[in-house]
């Protein structure tokens, strides 16, 4: 359980404070509050509720997991939750991605959330001295976080087409096998469920450019989200053009796979008309008429072999001069 509550000052320092009840009181011009919540209990619930004046209902419609991605827009606040992307362990497995909601008020902001979020945890880590912060709407600092949440995405896209020019270096290395037919199988995986998981917020990021809900923000903040709308546009057309080179990869495993297909029928071929070219002439040895040939016993049947053998590796040797094999 965890409530941070990160006071920005524009013209003082910024700094922890501690939560009680006249927090909201205090806040002066050019202050902003930051309430953030990670895996809270029902005491800590009812201590936000009581805190920022906000209700229940309001507070488990940002908590509950099961809920997709919404905005809502209310009298003196609005709310909203998004999904991040899924996290790739190092051991390469993967962990679901967190779920963050926002509540945003005139003042204040509460971000909520069950797990720690990494971009969250960025934003904090790049002040390194006082900022100007303060200044911020609560909106426009919002329109930052959710800035640094499409980020994440992109930062997922580049893993991914990382992993995918792994695999055209291995497939033009080392051929084609099952186990990389899997692992691009797993990689377009990877960027449908990315791309399921971004497609499901675009109620937000439109939503937050709709007359009705814009009647209540500053004009910096309205801005804001129109710039933050065109980047969402961004990051799906990066998560679509992903999954495009993820089809080039299939497309090159396969031209692979008919390559090698095509080499082994060239030696097949080429075997079969040695078979075939040994045969011919063992069947004309065979024969039912007397040569002093038949006569030489041990030594013409090893000087035949010996032909044969000579003939099959000249064959071979030419072939592969001439590159059919």
């Amino acid at each position: 359980m965890s409530l941070t509550a990160k006071l920005y000052d524009a013209h003082g320092h910024d700094r922890t404070v501690p939560i009680h009840a006249d927090l909201l009181g205090d806040l002066a011009e050019d202050q902003l509050l930051w309430v953030d919540a990670e895996a809270t209990d029902q005491a800590d619930r009812q201590a936000l509720c009581a805190l920022l004046a906000i209700t229940q209902p309001m507070l488990d419609r940002v908590i509950d997991r099961g809920r997709a991605p919404y905005l809502d827009n209310y009298p003196s606040c609005y709310s909203f939750a998004v999904d991040a992307p899924d996290l790739r362990r190092e051991d390469g497995t993967t962990a679901p991605g967190a779920q963050l909601g926002f509540i945003v008020g005139a003042s204040w902001m509460l971000t909520i959330h069950d797990t720690p979020i990494r971009y969250l945890q960025g934003f904090t880590a790049q002040d390194k001295g006082e900022t100007a912060i303060g200044r911020l709407s609560p909106g426009e600092l919002a329109a930052s976080l959710l800035d640094w949440h499409l980020t994440e995405y992109l930062s997922e896209v580049a893993a991914i087409e990382a992993d995918v020019d792994k695999l055209d270096l291995e497939i033009l290395n080392e051929g084609t096998h099952r186990q990389v037919l899997r692992r691009i199988v797993s990689v377009r995986t990877r960027v449908s469920r990315l791309r399921a998981l971004l497609a499901a917020q675009r109620p937000i990021f439109y939503g937050f450019t709709r007359p009705d809900f814009v009647l209540n923000l500053p004009d910096v903040a309205v801005q804001c989200y129109a710039r933050l709308a065109h980047r969402f546009d961004r990051a799906i057309d990066e998560v679509e053009r992903t999954r495009d080179v993820v089809v080039g990869s299939f497309d090159l495993f396969t031209s692979m796979t008919t390559e090698q297909t095509n080499a082994l029928v060239k030696a097949l071929t080429l075997l079969t008309a040695i078979i075939g070219f040994c045969g011919l002439v063992a069947g004309l040895l065979g024969m039912n008429f007397e040569l002093p040939f038949f006569k030489s016993g041990t030594t013409g049947f090893f000087e035949v072999i010996s032909v044969l053998a000579f003939l099959s590796l000249l064959t071979l040797v030419l072939a592969r001069w001439r590159k059919w094999l």
